[in-house]
């Protein structure tokens, strides 16, 4: 199971505090993204966590184990009316369905 949390920040500058405090890391920026829907997606390797908007969106983020391309996880409409935070692990990768925009923080 992916951990996973509500974020309160609606700037990019509260979303690297709210970062730092979940992953105890030194996050200097947030990377906007153009998801291609239904392709492998791998973020950048320092990515410390990835922001998933679904506060007026739908669709769907799949994560995915890289060695053996298994489902763990995933955010959707059970989030609807927010933005989520997953910690991430390079030895993820994940796939996109619908229109959810999605944000990386980098260290």
């Amino acid at each position: 199971m992916v951990r996973k949390s509500e974020t309160k920040g609606a700037t990019d500058n509260e979303l690297l505090k709210e970062c730092k405090e979940e992953t105890n890391c030194d996050c200097e920026s947030i990377s906007w993204t153009n998801l291609s829907k239904g392709t492998r997606i791998d973020p950048p390797d320092n990515t410390m966590a990835i922001i998933i908007d679904v506060v007026h969106d739908k669709g769907r983020i799949r994560i995915y184990k890289k060695d053996s391309d298994n489902h763990i996880d995933g955010v959707g409409i059970e989030w609807t009316r927010h933005k989520v935070m997953v910690p991430w692990n390079n030895n993820w990768w994940f796939r996109a369905s619908g229109s959810l925009p999605v944000r990386y923080i980098i260290k």
